[in-house]
């Protein structure tokens, strides 16, 4: 299991990454909604605004393009990003990885970011931490993969993702075997970005943990 990186390690210039390049960002929207009554997770509203809008106006600026990975209500989506089914069709049901493996090939810029439509504080400054970290990492071991994954000091949380469009081979090999993500990045030892607040991966789960949340704030 790849280790943790202290993410505040100083480059010297040589090694120094170049500026965060334009980022397609993939919403992870296609659930099953099970826990949540059946009710489409992403377009629950908390707070008079649906999950997958919290999402979308927490990403950071260099997000140029999102693309919203769904199996129903693609046209209320729409409105938040391009919509894409999550089901590609050389695939049964293959939950997020199948998600992630359709959007990919629409994302118009070569680095990604990932993640599902429920994180109502998604971590605006990870991908910035992302970038840097990963690129000196790459920098020191040219052939590692280009896949960076929050961790919060307890879990390395799997879906919370920094990705090169590199990667999309390797992810149909993974999901000819396997429909887990952590076996996928355990297997592409996706290098792990230390995360302080384990609060920004606080995901909606179901109506009692919504209504709790609520009266929380």
């Amino acid at each position: 299991m790849t280790p943790l990186l202290d993410s505040s390690h100083k480059t010297t210039d040589k090694m120094a990454p170049q500026a965060m390049p334009s980022l397609s960002a993939i919403i992870l929207a296609g659930g099953e909604g099970r826990r949540m009554g059946g009710l489409d997770k992403g377009l629950v509203l908390y707070q008079d605004k649906p999950l997958v809008q919290w999402v979308k106006e927490a990403l950071p600026n260099a997000v140029k393009q999102i693309i919203i990975s769904c199996n129903r209500h693609p046209q209320d989506y729409a409105q938040y990003g391009q919509t894409i089914h999550d089901l590609p069709s050389e695939f049964t049901y293959g939950g997020a990885l199948s998600g992630i493996l359709a959007a990919l090939p629409l994302c118009q810029h070569e680095w990604v970011i990932i993640t599902p439509c429920d994180l109502i504080y998604y971590p605006t400054d990870f991908a910035e931490v992302a970038w840097t970290t990963l690129s000196t990492h790459l920098q020191q071991n040219p052939k590692a993969a280009k896949i960076a994954v929050a961790h919060d000091g307890e879990r390395r949380q799997n879906l919370c993702l920094f990705i090169h469009k590199d990667e999309t081979s390797a992810l149909v090999d993974a999901l000819k075997t396997s429909r887990a993500v952590h076996d996928w990045l355990d297997a592409r030892q996706a290098l792990n970005i230390p995360w302080a607040n384990p609060q920004a991966f606080l995901n909606i789960n179901d109506q009692k943990q919504l209504a709790a949340l609520k009266d929380a704030y």
